[in-house]
């Protein structure tokens, strides 16, 4: 799990704060994207599996077409 600040081009993720900005300014966005944003910056340059994302966004006993929702 994040909890330091990252930078990538432009933007800024703060997990503390929940917050991802671009050149300063705000952007929202929702938790599930603000959440599959900060799992694949945790791993940069590495290959995240459907399987992975499916299970850290959504838990083992939840049901989710990842197919379609990933």
């Amino acid at each position: 799990m994040l909890t330091a600040r990252v930078s990538f081009g432009p933007y800024t993720l703060d997990p503390k704060a929940g917050e991802l900005r671009r050149d300063g300014v705000s952007v929202p966005l929702q938790d599930l994207p603000f959440r599959l944003l900060s799992a694949l910056l945790e791993r940069p340059g590495e290959l995240v599996t459907r399987s992975e994302l499916t299970e850290r966004l959504w838990g083992s006993d939840t049901y989710v077409d990842s197919t379609a929702g990933l």
